[in-house]
């Protein structure tokens, strides 16, 4: 019998105000608080940023667009998943539809595929004439912050042929406001980046600009910087202010609902592993979900995930149990586009991953969830409750018993079962509870003044620079170093040395957005016969295939021959680890690791990030192992080592769910491995927390 527990959550009502001057609404349409006040922080001259910490389901995004629909206001909004993206761009049509702004703005998405299709099927050249083309004819462009952030760090340019300005200025100068969308996602790297870019926006002559970040949570070591960065930002937290309420009375007026009351259930046989959630949901198929979609017609409901490969093995046992009566989707980051444009709109139950649980609008009713940790938790529980329409409204929270424990068995009884609580509590609840995400905050500091650096050099190095932009790299030179607290001649060393010593790589992992993907192998997936033949060539990451798929291996030449026959644009296949047949998923994970055979105990105690080729991958039944362990071996890595073991390492510094950390040995039949791993970003990421430990084998023992 299930054992769980189950709170109920009272709905929310958002305070609606007067219209602020020069505000025209449609007919019988109300502003809540927050979106009122969004507007005219962004219209004050002595604000620079704002911070809008609205409920999820509170109409964040008519308040990111009033300014565009009713003042000729461009915009640039950036959007952490392309999914998000494209929600938004049917949603902020449909605002220009009802508003019918006079000035007519033309709405357009861009993302690196759309880039891509758009240089292949025109007659402009390079990266840089897409993004000139849209940026000219668009006055609301809905991007991602990697495109922003390459833009404001010289990317996508001809060489010497342009001036390192020619992008950005260009950007910077047509668009108004800047919009970060759920930025509470990223992590310290990001906020180097979002720094980096203001400053050098502030130094170059766009002093002016409005910067507004959508997002429940501000991160803290965002605000410091910008305090230091002496730029002026506000607050807009309907909490604070007495702008929610969470009772239903007789005087509803000047009150609006934006959630409905929701039943919330833990289960406490989750355990923290990663097959636990799988297996409840595959026990509890008919018993749980099938039976609430029976006792509640017209139901609409979602499950999301951390696993694709969760999804992709619990897909077709619940179209066995649901299909034909209810339609039974997928939405992930291995899903084809067309699916994934169209799977929100008719699924009756979807299945996702993150791809979903960022911000996208669900009209459902029934939501099963894992978390990995508070915010998240948060994130995707907000799907929930959105939509009136619907008489009852069930969630099932997939956490880690020990959580649900914390919640609830804890001497403290936080939240007891079977009571009512108002949305503040929960939250609140559930930020006490959760082990803490570790935030990186020496990052800025010791990595991501590398983007500083460059940036410096560009300003101080170039001819053009220095005239049109008098004094402009001395004044950001000192702007940036006090924000960040480093010294712009440091870093430019760190620069020469990691170029010296034939380590360019490193640099580039810390100039980037999100990281580098040194381990993405070309897949060509023939799991779903229904999928069009061009959305079947896919890019994934090397550890997960070893752990989950079932693939065949394939040669570059027939995988490029095979896609471009299909019509597909090829080049971001060019640089993959290997090309595959991806067949299928394995209903239990494979065991692997990786092998180095040097001496890990010296790489371990220099505590520096490394540029390592000669890896090997050991499995012991791998199909293919062989081949693809010998790809691995040629390429060379950014990585960091470290002594300890990766899940002492998880516990310890409270590392982010899908952190890049694996098993390393050195000895070939060594089937525990002590030593750790890490690429990429997440391996300059780790160097920042453990440079200063001791090696293991140093430690003394206490008696």
């Amino acid at each position: 019998m299930e054992s769980k527990y189950c709170i109920t959550l009272k709905p929310v009502y958002s305070q609606t105000v007067p219209t602020p001057d020069g505000v025209k609404l449609p007919k019988n349409w109300l502003l809540s608080w927050h979106q009122a006040e969004t507007y005219q922080a962004l219209q004050d001259p002595n604000i620079d940023v704002v911070f809008n910490r609205a409920m999820t389901g509170d109409g964040k995004s008519l308040a990111a667009y009033l300014s565009a629909m009713t003042n000729r206001t461009y915009t640039l909004a950036m959007y952490p998943t392309n999914e998000l993206a494209r929600d938004q761009e049917k949603q902020v049509q449909g605002y220009k539809d009802i508003f019918q702004p006079k000035y007519e703005p033309q709405i357009k998405r861009l993302t690196a595929a759309i880039l891509e299709k758009s240089i292949a099927t025109s007659q402009m050249s390079s990266k840089r004439d897409g993004i000139e083309d849209f940026s000219t004819n668009y006055e609301i462009l809905l991007t991602n912050p990697d495109i922003f952030h390459y833009i404001h760090n010289f990317y996508y340019l001809m060489g010497k042929i342009d001036n390192p300005d020619r992008l950005f200025r260009r950007i910077d100068e047509k668009y108004k406001l800047f919009i970060y969308d759920e930025f509470h996602i990223f992590s310290s790297p990001q906020i180097a980046s979002v720094i980096n870019t203001i400053l050098l926006m502030r130094q170059t002559g766009n002093a002016n600009k409005k910067f507004l970040f959508l997002s429940a949570t501000p991160n803290e070591l965002l605000k410091s910087f910008l305090e230091k960065a002496q730029l002026r930002y506000k607050e807009i937290d309907p909490v604070d202010v007495g702008a929610y309420k969470f009772s239903s009375d007789n005087s509803n007026d000047g009150w609006r609902q934006i959630n409905q009351p929701i039943n919330l259930c833990f289960p406490q046989e989750i355990e923290p592993n990663l097959s636990s959630s799988y297996k409840w949901i595959e026990e509890n198929a008919e018993t749980v979900i099938l039976k609430f979609f029976q006792e509640n017609q017209n139901s609409k409901g979602a499950i999301i995930l951390n696993s694709i490969a969760a999804v992709k093995k619990l897909l077709p046992k619940l179209k066995a149990l649901f299909e034909p009566r209810w339609k039974v989707r997928e939405n992930t980051g291995l899903t084809g586009e067309t699916e994934k444009s169209q799977s929100v709109a008719e699924a009756d139950l979807l299945l996702g991953t993150s791809t979903i649980d960022v911000g996208v609008d669900f009209r459902i009713n029934f939501l099963v969830f894992e978390a990995a940790d508070a915010g998240n938790f948060i994130q995707r529980f907000g799907r929930l409750g959105r939509h009136e329409g619907f008489e009852n409204y069930q969630a099932y929270a997939l956490i880690p018993n020990f959580i649900v424990a914390r919640l609830f068995a804890d001497k403290s009884h936080t939240l007891q079962d079977g009571e009512t609580y108002e949305r503040v509590n929960l939250k609140n609840a559930i930020d006490e509870f959760w082990l803490r995400k570790n935030q990186f905050e020496r990052y800025p500091q010791r990595w991501g003044g590398i983007q500083s650096a460059y940036i410096y050099s560009k300003l101080q190095g170039n001819h053009h620079m220095k005239e049109k932009y008098p004094e402009v790299a001395k004044k950001f030179g000192n702007s940036i170093q006090n924000v960040l607290g480093i010294s712009i001649k440091q870093m430019n060393a760190q620069f020469y040395r990691c170029q010296s010593e034939g380590k360019t790589k490193i640099i580039d992992e810390a100039r980037s957005f999100r990281g580098s993907s040194q381990l993405d192998c070309a897949i060509y997936d023939l799991t779903n016969p229904d999928e069009p033949e061009a959305e079947r060539f896919k890019m994934y990451n090397l550890p997960g295939i070893l752990n989950n798929f079932i693939f065949e291996l394939w040669d570059k030449n027939s995988f490029i021959e095979k896609a471009e026959k299909a019509g597909v644009i090829t080049t971001r296949f060019d640089k993959a680890l290997y090309y595959l047949k991806f067949k299928g998923y394995r209903e239990v994970r494979e065991d692997w690791h990786f092998y180095y055979p040097g001496n890990l105990r010296e790489l371990a105690k220099s505590g520096k990030v490394q540029v390592l080729n000669n890896l090997e991958i050991c499995q012991r039944h791998g199909y293919g192992i062989n081949q693809i362990s010998d790809a691995v071996s040629r390429r060379k890595l950014v990585c960091f080592i470290s002594d300890r073991d990766r899940n002492f390492l998880r516990a310890t510094l409270g590392l982010p769910m899908h952190f890049q950390a694996y098993p390393l040995t050195n000895e070939p039949e060594d089937r525990s491995p002590r030593y750790t791993i890490t690429f990429g970003q997440d391996a300059l990421l780790l160097e920042t927390l453990t440079w200063h430990w001791k090696p293991k084998d140093d430690e003394g023992w206490i008696c």
